[in-house]
């Protein structure tokens, strides 16, 4: 059996994950939406895929198992909730959007229909994240210092503060995340 993936977003993020998956046995990148069809298509044609501009094209085009999401925040919100409706299972890139209002719907819905989620906080899912918490379950911690050193990204959206949030939304949710 081979899981039929979709991915939604062109972006740098996007094709970290679409070589992810194409390097990944039992998986196909079968479909990617974009803001336009140009991006999507050309996207698309690296994994032998199809680009669609319009996520219900996209969707009533055939069967996906699951679907990645890895859009800015402000574009959040109405993919989680087509994806529900649909019960197919997601991951979403973080963050959910510019405040908790927007995540909390999601949250419920979720919890609501029982549906398979992740949240890319990549993190978390490391070796050392999970060896980690096993050497810190026998020990009370008094305090935790974290760092987020890293560029600042080219994408427009993510300088301004109703595009991405801000650096705490943005980037330094990975420390809180972790903790």
């Amino acid at each position: 059996m081979t899981l039929r993936i979709g991915l939604i977003g062109t972006g740098w993020f996007s094709g970290v994950h679409a070589d992810n998956l194409a390097g990944m046995d039992g998986v196909k990148l079968t479909a990617v939406c974009g803001t336009s069809l140009e991006k999507a298509e050309r996207m698309a044609l690296r994994y032998g895929a199809e680009g669609y501009a319009d996520l219900d094209a996209m969707l009533d085009a055939g069967p996906l198992d699951a679907v990645y999401i890895c859009v800015p925040p402000m574009a959040h919100g109405e993919i989680e909730m087509k994806l529900i409706e649909r019960g197919i299972p997601f991951l979403v890139e973080k963050p959910l959007g510019l405040d908790t209002s927007l995540p909390e719907q999601i949250l419920a819905r979720v919890r609501e229909t029982g549906l398979l989620t992740s949240v890319g906080y990549h993190f978390r899912y490391q070796h050392n994240a999970a060896r980690l918490k096993e050497e810190l379950s026998n020990h009370t911690t008094g305090m935790v210092l974290g760092r987020w050193m890293d560029s600042m990204p080219g994408v427009s959206w993510w300088r301004r503060q109703s595009g991405s949030g801000g650096q705490f939304i943005e980037q330094t949710t990975h420390m809180v995340d972790m903790l």
